[in-house]
């Protein structure tokens, strides 16, 4: 590689930067992070819709009493806000959340069975995606008839998804948990009290940072058929979430500073389902990189072995 020093990439950090900056382009990761983008957009429309249905059913639940009113139902379950039509806050997502609460047996039909296509399809586009960062086909793979290899890939595709969604719902149920503990069970339960302290919230996100590597380690150790050193999978995990936890913060900012609820143009809110986009978007480029990292990094252990043996 022209610039590297005579020593080789390996031996530095700024040549292993260089070196993963320059596979990342020999694989094309944009044109990759787009695919993956679209088939993330597809796969979450279902998504979405079953967890809203997944949200009337346990606001039901929590609910005792057979007769309930559908609005006044989930009303309860917001901060408190003026409720006056045309001013309340939350009267959009309220309206949603009733018709699905309303059809949510028939939507299920749909998005079920939408959801488990469109999703096993992202995850063949990146059990694709790393097999190429990985360089799956210098290897030879086992023969098999092309059936049996199509329902080979299929499940472990539905494999992929369910593991990612029961490690995503576990995240989910955590933090809004401790979100709800911290802005009303204090004031319930006094002894809860250390869930908002200082030392409460940094374990609080702590305990978030590790469930995005848990589910970044999961994608890079099992979607492709190579297995990689857990420590090279854990180094490729960590890089990726650690980036991600950075867009996440930024996007967070955006909705809390500049993105309404109120107001007559909904430009801001506009730029957020624009940025929301660009987000996946950055999510895939990243998760691409990571993969690159981590191929990079057995490389240059590679290169580090022949080094020590021709002495």
């Amino acid at each position: 590689m022209s610039g590297v020093r005579p020593g080789g990439w390996h031996r530095s950090p700024a040549g292993f930067i260089r070196r993963t900056l320059q596979a990342a382009d020999e694989y094309n990761l944009p044109f990759l992070a787009s695919a993956l983008t679209f088939d993330a957009l597809l796969a979450a429309f279902p998504f979405v819709l079953l967890l809203l249905i997944g949200l009337t059913h346990l606001a039901q639940a929590l609910v005792s009493g057979s007769a309930v009113d559908a609005a006044a139902l989930f009303h309860r379950f917001f901060p408190p806000h003026v409720s006056t039509p045309g001013r309340d806050p939350f009267g959009t997502i309220e309206q949603l959340l009733i018709r699905i609460s309303e059809n949510r047996g028939q939507i299920s039909l749909y998005a079920i069975p939408a959801f488990v296509w469109f999703s096993t399809r992202l995850f063949a586009g990146i059990r694709t995606a790393l097999n190429e960062i990985y360089d799956i086909s210098a290897r030879p793979a086992p023969r098999r008839h092309f059936l049996l290899s199509l329902l080979y890939a299929k499940l472990r595709d539905i494999g992929m998804v369910l593991a990612t969604v029961v490690l995503f719902l576990a995240n989910t149920l955590l933090t809004t948990g401790l979100a709800l503990l911290q802005s009303r069970g204090v004031a319930r339960i006094p002894e809860l009290a250390f869930f908002v302290s200082s030392l409460g919230r940094l374990l609080g996100e702590l305990l978030a940072f590790s469930f995005s590597i848990s589910l970044f380690y999961l994608t890079y150790a099992y979607a492709s058929l190579r297995r990689l050193p857990w420590r090279t999978v854990l180094l490729a995990a960590t890089f990726t979430a650690a980036l991600f936890e950075v867009a996440k913060r930024l996007y967070g900012l955006y909705l809390a500073n500049f993105a309404s609820f109120e107001g007559p143009s909904g430009d801001a809110n506009i730029g957020a389902a624009v940025l929301l986009i660009l987000w996946i978007n950055y999510t895939a480029i990243v998760f691409l990189l990571g993969g690159v990292v981590a191929e990079t990094w057995e490389l240059r252990k590679m290169q580090q072995r022949q080094r020590a043996k021709l002495g």
